[in-house]
């Protein structure tokens, strides 16, 4: 009797979850969806949705919501951005963002973070950060940035372009699904 008791202890409960981003160019969408498929693979109720669709009324119907952005100029996609300001949030939240460049934003959601734990409604379980792609800066911008820079910051630049191209890539979604399973856990 005691064994079974003991079994049912360290099962993973099912946990209703959203996951839900304000994607540009597809790279966080792709992220998003990886960790869906990580989480669909531990028996859990997910939902993964464009931000911009989200009822924020529905929120709090989730046990953990995570909660993913670009990163364009420092700034979080408006509909991320949106649900942590308009809405009651669920028991548990994380996040999740990706960018251009490989070190992380701290401040992306991070007012959203310590504003959230200080009204003490809900618990940050994480948060994690992806290198994207360039897929949104189109040719005339890049050059225009790029053609402002010396001659070693320029090629730097370039050199960088190369390095994210096909960002998030197999590792990266690897990561992602770590990340997501380490949220039940």
């Amino acid at each position: 009797m005691k064994k079974n008791s003991h079994k049912l202890e360290n099962e993973v409960k099912n946990v209703k979850i959203l996951i839900t981003y304000h994607s540009d160019t597809g790279n966080t969408e792709k992220v998003g969806k990886a960790m869906k498929e990580a989480l669909d693979e531990e028996g859990q109720d997910v939902t993964a949705i464009h931000a911009k669709d989200v009822d924020a009324s529905s929120l709090k119907s989730y046990d953990l919501v995570v909660i993913g952005s670009s990163i364009l100029g420092s700034q979080l996609g408006k509909h991320a951005k949106a649900l942590l300001t308009k809405v009651e949030l669920p028991p548990k939240i994380a996040f999740f963002y990706t960018c251009q460049q490989d070190r992380a934003y701290p401040k992306a959601f991070g007012r959203a973070a310590k504003k959230i734990e200080k009204e003490g409604t809900s618990k940050v379980m994480g948060e994690f950060h992806c290198i994207g792609d360039a897929l949104g800066m189109e040719g005339a911008l890049k050059e225009k940035m790029l053609g402002s820079m010396n001659p070693e910051q320029r090629k730097e630049a370039e050199q960088h372009f190369e390095d994210i191209k096909g960002r998030p890539n197999a590792e990266d979604l690897a990561k992602a699904k770590e990340f997501a399973k380490s949220l039940i856990k």
